[in-house]
């Protein structure tokens, strides 16, 4: 018998179990891939570390790294904002490190229900768990399919987000070959991201930038390659990878709209049940390609807090 079971591996199912962890919870985690991290992941080609997603994100609490053995790994720019030095995915390293908790990885659920008192779930290799209290940490879309025999209003509400699927364009360059002109040229990119700083290039004479494309899915990976160089004024990048995931960014929302759908679609959740993920953030990203790694991260301190007080009662 489970006490606490955490769906979704990405960060804020990870914050919440690293939270349970050292609450001294009981929990299992379920993850459908077979890593944990979501969509955060880092790689390293001819001296350039390149995110598949976060990239840039609000800087976080020094006191949250040093915790995470992160200390001094955090890189600010300036404007509030900051990366890793050793990439996004040193992030989900730390957050796993010290887990002990059950896992099932490569595990879909289908659905959840009740039973005498206790969460059932189901999952798609007909294995059947149960739980006492449960953290969804999934996109809304997923968390509307299995939550629909459960909690028919809340999936009702969930159902209705709608999705966009960028591309995130990662191009390496040495700095003479960057145009001079580049934040200023006026093109249909959702956001562009630059950074010289230590571990994320060669050297002070490279740059790595990220670049956010929409296009449609007959368009291959050297496509948006050709068409970001080309809109930024680059000959050839001495580097370059694309990631793209259908329907993985939230079409934004005005903050007081997403605040009053979640809201009621929290309101329409079983007592027992959190939902988090970057789907339930205040504000979307879209538009500047900077993350709210920050809100995602205490939604999942807080649903695991909740678990426990649940468990209380």
């Amino acid at each position: 018998m489970r006490d606490i079971v955490v769906i979704g591996g990405g960060l804020s199912g990870l914050a919440a179990c690293h939270e349970l962890e050292k609450l001294g919870a009981r929990y299992t985690i379920i993850e459908v891939k077979r890593r944990f991290g979501g969509g955060i992941r880092s790689s390293l080609a001819d001296g350039f570390l390149m995110d598949t997603c976060a990239f840039v994100y609000r800087a976080l609490d020094d006191r949250q790294l040093t915790a995470l053995g992160l200390a001094g790994r955090q890189m600010a720019r300036g404007d509030g904002s900051a990366l890793l030095c050793g990439g996004s995915e040193s992030l989900i390293s730390a957050l796993t490190n010290d887990l002990r908790g059950g896992r099932l990885m490569r595990m879909a659920l289908s659905s959840i229900g009740r039973l005498g008192g206790r969460f059932t779930l189901c999952l798609e290799n007909g294995l059947m768990l149960d739980a006492r209290a449960l953290v969804l940490a999934l996109p809304a879309r997923y968390a509307a399919r299995i939550l629909y025999n459960l909690s028919p209003g809340a999936a009702g509400l969930l159902a209705a987000f709608r999705y966009d699927s960028l591309a995130r364009v990662s191009l390496g360059l040495h700095r003479r070959d960057l145009p001079a002109d580049i934040a200023s040229r006026r093109t249909d990119r959702a956001f562009l991201l630059t950074t010289d700083v230590p571990g994320r290039v060669p050297d002070r004479d490279h740059v790595l930038l990220q670049v956010g494309l929409r296009g449609d899915d007959s368009e291959d990976s050297q496509q948006f390659i050709e068409r970001a160089s080309r809109m930024l004024g680059i000959q050839k990048p001495l580097v370059a990878r694309v990631d793209r995931w259908a329907e993985a960014d939230l079409l934004p929302v005005e903050p007081t709209l997403q605040a009053d759908r979640l809201r009621a679609i929290r309101a329409s959740l079983p007592d027992g049940i959190s939902l988090i993920g970057s789907d339930y953030c205040l504000r979307q990203a879209q538009s500047t390609g900077i993350v709210r790694l920050d809100e995602r991260m205490d939604m999942g301190r807080e649903a695991a807090h909740q678990a426990l007080a649940f468990l209380r009662m």
